[in-house]
Parts: structure tokens; sequence; C-alpha cells
């Protein structure tokens, strides 16, 4: 009902969708763990844990549109991929709301960040582990530049972190924090100070002893002498610093190294308007600090007039040490530049460690409101009968595992691990990790400022900031599948080249009609990425699957249509889609279901990990088991038979263990 009242010109959330489902959703080969936007030229930019990263153009999202383009004609363009299989109705004239354009191999190994520039957002950088800087031109959608950091020739060693900021002034720059070591380079960094330390020693005993006379200027001991001094210098930048690149010289050696912070930088973000950068680290520091730009570089009147002074005297008197009183820290910091504050500034959220979002304002960095999202709040819910959650206890244990889960691939911890006896951070995620460990939270303002976007366990929470009230909640239906971490909100309509349109439309001028009508919602999208998924989800103001939109009750047919396979299927699409019907009515087809290698038992006691064995080994009691488990046949069924330190058993519906039937 709400809907209806949305499409009015006066809607405060006409740049959020805040459908329950997305209306498209399109794939990497491998998890993906990033995206940002460029509102100037239009264009989502993605990337995964191998390197990959895609360009996309936004598109309109109006179903009109697609519904417009030619059957079979060139109007399908690359975005058909995948879609061969709609038969008519109302898949066909489901919007794709996005245009694949480039692809790049950009690095080798997972990514660390990627980020478009503030304000404008004309260029665009990505991070690797393999300690590569690569800088995009958003309007021509290609490379532009590259720093090789890891170069022996850099008179700095240091190891790239997480979070990045792109600036735009007369020159661009890159703001980069530092991460700390892995456990293994700590320890063959241990190793190394070890062994310097030994040859100091020795060299100390030589030079004691007066009775040797000097050493032959050509011995062993003398070129080991000279060498020490050198490696010694050659230590790494400390973990806590945040490095700043130029983009323009692309030289590997940073313009400046900022060290505000003592550990390693757990969040950073930038507030373009006053140039500030608000940071976090790892022992709960937050620090509001300008940028120090090269004097040569900006002159002096641009810095007086871009420099803004900081929103307080003194530290002691905001409340910037919120975090280290409650022993917590940030993992992701989101900006609202606008404020209706006469002279505000807006505001800053901070997700920290402890399920918490604190809510900043700029004026003097008082905290202004406090958002509780830890489980207990979630089980009181629960508990009290509620109907605000709308979701049972099966449905609530299976998310709450997906939560545990979560926490142990190090998502909730910002990647970072420190001993509380020696204060030693570590960082948790390796270029060797799982997809999932490379993804991290992401929470977002609107362009309006009032509202703030928050991924949470039941979807996304759109929370006007003044009132503290939930407005709205963006995925609900489809959260019980995925659980979404990551927000880029790309507000106002797509910029759509009408002559490649009227091209693409055979002349006809319905592909210039969008937006005529005040009534219409516009193209604004919402992407979102999910925990443990290659695919990246497109909300839109249409849901393909509401009932009150559409004429008749969604197909599955409808359902699949909004996932584009444009990338080789794995086992987990090939298995949907069995459930689904993609595979036909073929028996043989059941042959698809044998490439899953693992299951998870989710109970009201937590999660059970199940290995398959080979296909080749047992092919009939793995597809009888994932058959049975596709079609719910195990759903609400009782552990029938419980041996403490030995089994447990369970699968029979009729709870006893005499019932049950295969799927032959």
């Amino acid at each position: 009902f709400r809907t209806k009242k949305q499409n009015s010109v006066t809607n405060p959330l006409q740049d959020v969708p805040t459908t329950q489902h997305y209306q498209v959703s399109y794939m990497h080969r491998q998890t993906v763990t990033h995206s940002a936007t460029s509102l100037r030229h239009g264009y989502v930019i993605t990337g995964s844990t191998d390197g990959v990263v895609k360009f996309w153009k936004r598109t309109s999202t109006s179903t009109t549109a697609a519904a417009a383009a030619p059957g079979g004609g060139s109007g399908s363009s690359a975005l058909a991929v995948g879609g061969s299989n709609d038969k008519g109705g109302a898949a066909s004239t489901n919007s794709r709301c996005l245009e694949f354009v480039k692809s790049y191999s950009s690095h080798v190994g997972p990514l660390l960040a990627l980020c478009t520039s503030q304000p404008n957002g004309d260029s665009a950088a990505s991070i690797g582990y393999d300690g590569v800087i690569k800088f995009y031109d958003v309007a021509t959608f290609d490379v532009s530049g590259m720093i090789r950091t890891n170069n022996a020739k850099s008179s700095k060693k240091f190891r790239l972190g997480r979070h990045a900021a792109l600036i735009e002034r007369e020159d661009l720059y890159l703001l980069v924090s530092t991460r700390a070591p892995t456990r293994e380079e700590w320890t063959m960094e241990v190793k190394e100070k070890e062994r310097l330390e030994q040859l100091r020693k020795q060299q100390e005993d030589d030079d004691s002893d007066e009775e040797d006379g000097p050493l032959p200027e050509g011995s062993e001991m003398n070129k080991k002498a000279a060498i020490i001094p050198d490696r010694s210098n050659g230590g790494m930048v400390p973990p806590g610093s945040i490095l700043l690149f130029s983009g323009t010289n692309l030289s590997p050696d940073p313009v400046r190294i900022i060290t505000y912070h003592a550990t390693p930088v757990t969040a950073l973000a930038y507030h373009s308007t006053k140039q500030w950068v608000v940071s976090g680290d790892a022992s709960g520091v937050l620090e509001v600090w300008n940028i120090p730009f090269s004097s040569s570089s900006v002159g002096e009147n641009s810095a007086s007039t871009h420099h803004g002074p900081l929103p307080f005297d003194s530290k002691l008197d905001t409340d910037l040490y919120a975090l280290i009183k409650k022993k917590t820290y940030a993992i992701d910091i989101a900006i609202s530049e606008t404020s209706k504050e006469r002279g505000g500034c807006g505001h800053f959220a901070v997700y920290s460690s402890d399920r918490k979002i604190r809510l900043f304002s700029f004026q003097h960095c008082k905290l202004v409101c406090i958002y509780d999202e830890r489980s207990k709040v979630y089980d009181k819910l629960l508990s009290s009968k509620s109907s605000a959650m709308g979701i049972d206890a099966i449905e609530y244990g299976k998310r709450a595992a997906l939560e545990r889960e979560m926490e142990d691939a190090y998502l909730l911890s910002g990647g970072v691990s420190t001993n509380p006896v020696t204060k030693q951070s570590l960082s948790t995620v390796t270029p060797a990790s799982e997809g999932s460990n490379h993804q991290k939270l992401h929470l977002t303002f609107d362009n309006t400022g009032k509202y703030l976007l928050l991924p949470t366990i039941v979807g996304v929470k759109v929370i006007n900031i003044q009132t503290h009230r939930v407005v709205a909640t963006v995925g609900k239906g489809d959260a019980s599948s995925l659980r979404f971490l990551h927000l880029c909100l790309c507000p106002g309509d797509a910029k759509i080249n009408q002559q490649m349109q009227l091209a693409r439309m055979g002349g006809s001028s319905a592909a210039i009609t969008h937006g005529s009508g005040a009534h219409k919602p516009n193209d604004s999208l919402l992407v979102a990425l999910a925990y443990g998924k290659r695919r990246f989800y497109s909300f839109s103001h249409h849901d393909p699957l509401d009932k009150d939109d559409a004429a008749e009750e969604p197909d599955e047919q409808t359902i699949l249509a909004r996932d584009i396979l444009n990338e080789a299927p794995d086992a987990s699409d090939l298995l949907e889609a069995s459930h689904m019907g993609r595979a036909g009515d073929d028996p043989d087809s059941s042959a698809l279901l044998t490439t899953a290698s693992k299951a998870v038992l989710r109970t009201t006691h937590g999660d059970i990990s199940i290995k398959l064995l080979a296909p080749k080994d047992t092919p009939r009691t793995i597809q009888n088991f994932i058959g049975h488990a596709q079609s719910g046949y195990y759903d609400n069924v009782l552990f029938h038979r419980i041996i403490p330190g030995f089994m447990v058993q369970t699968g029979d519906p009729l709870g006893d263990g005499t019932g049950g039937e295969s799927i032959w």
C-alpha cells in the first residue's frame, strides 16, 4: 500500500529503492567483494577475489523500456546472456538495469580496495594484494595509470591495506591504509630480527677483541657488517600509517606518510566538501583530520579555500573516544555531507565490532544516537513474539547460524586480530583465504543525508536519522537466502545515450520516452553484495515479484529471469537451476545434483557441516540426499536418535526412525 504513495513526486525516498526483492543480478567468476559508482558518468564498478574489475553502464529500470524492444533484435545487447529461457510474460519485460561494458584482470589475487574519486567520480582506483594500484578513467572505462608499490627501487616498504579514498583536486591523490602482517609474515619478521640481532652481537664481540687487530678488507665478517645497517634502515612502515600517493606522477613512493594511528587502520572515509578524513583503528581510536597535501602541488589560495578548519577545537570536547570507552573499534565509516541544519556539515556513522552503529554529527563531533544490531536484540524480538521481524524460530535460527559463520570469517572484526597481552595486531585475511573472508560490511547514506542504509539480518534497513525510526526494509523478501553486506546507492535517473537507444530500437520514439511522466519513479539503483556470493544484486523501484504490481502470480521463469548467467555457472547455480526447473524434466538431469561437495545442516542448536563423498563413489546416495534437501523433505524434522559421544540420527518425517522413502 505504501508503494502506491511513494510513486508521487513528494516521495522522500524517491532516490532510495524500497522493494522487497531485487530486480536483477549479475555474476563474477569468483566472490564479489567490492562495488563503487560514478554518478556523473552513470557507471557501476565491481570487483571480485580473482582480481577482476568490471564496468557496468546504468540503464533505465523501467519495464516499459524493456517491453518496447523488438524480440530477438539487437536491443537485448550483451545483457541477454543467460536470458534465453525467458518465454514471454513478465520475465521478458523485466529491465536489466545495468549493461556490461568492460572487464579487466587487474590484479593477481584478491582486491584490497576499490573506489571512485570524490567529488566528481571522473576516476577510479583498485588496489590488490599483489602490491599494484591501478587508476581508471571512468568516462572512457580505460586504465589510465599504474603504480607498483613492491618495486625494489622504492625507498619505503609497506603493505597496502583494505581502506582507500580517491581525491580529486588540482591533481589526483589516493589515500591508502596499511595493513598488519599476517601470522606467517610476522613470524618471518621475528626470525629476521633475531638473525640481525645475532649478527650485531657477533660484530660487537669481534670489535671488542683488541688482540685480533683489524679484519682483512675482503673478509666475510666485514661484508656482513656492511649489510646490517642497510637491512635495518629498510624496515616496514608501521601498520597504522596512511599513505598518500599521487595519481598524476604515479611514483611508487608516497607523497606523505600520515601517522595519526598507532595500530592498523580498520575504517576510513572522506568528506569531499570540507576535505576531512575520518579514520578508525584497531584500538578504538577515531580521528578527524585534514590531508597534509604537498605545498608544491597545492597553491596558497586553493589551500585556504578547500581546507576547512576541523569541527572542534579540542578532541576532549568531542565524543570521538566513545569506542575506546566501550572497548570496541570501527570496521566501517559512512559520511553524509549534507545537513538541513544551518552551518551543519552532515553526519558520519560508525559500524563497530560490537555490532552497534554510532551516529555522530560533524558539529563538534558529538554522538547523536546508537543503533543496536546485536543478536540479543533479535533474540528478544523473537522471544516476545513480536511481529516486527516477521520470521519464525526455524528461519531465525538459520539466519543466526549464518551470522556466526560471518564472525568465524572475521567479517565483523575488520580482518584484524589483536593479542590482548602483547598488543600485537595481525591480519586474519590472507590472499589464500576463502572469498567470503575478503568481503566487508559497508553502510551508506542517501543523497539527501536524511536516511542511513544499513545491511542487517532482516534485510537493508532504511533509517531516518532525524526520527531514528526504520521507514523501510529493502530486500526483505530475499533476506532468507541472502545476507546483504556491502551497499552502493546510485540515485537519480540513468544517463541514457538517446542516439544509441534510437539505433537499438530501430528508430522507435519509445526509446526516449523514459522520464516524461512526472508520476513515474526514477532509475535509482541500490547495488548490494551478499555474503559468500559471486553475484551482485540490483534493487530498483520495480519489484518483479510484487503480487500487487504483477498481473499474474510470479512463476519460476520470472524468478529465474532475475539472475543473469553472464558467467559459467558453478555447482550452486546448477543446484538452484535444477530445483527451479531450469534443468527441465529430463530424468538424467539429476546428474547435475552430484556437483555439490558439501552441505550445511541448519539446526536450532547450530550448524552441522557435512562432506559429500565423490559422486563416482556413491552417486545415487548423494542424488537422493540432495534431492530431498532441495525439495524441503528434511525441513523441521526431529533428531529421533541421539547417542552422546557417538552419533545422532535424523531425516525421518515421522520422527521415530520407521518412515521415509527414496526419491526413486
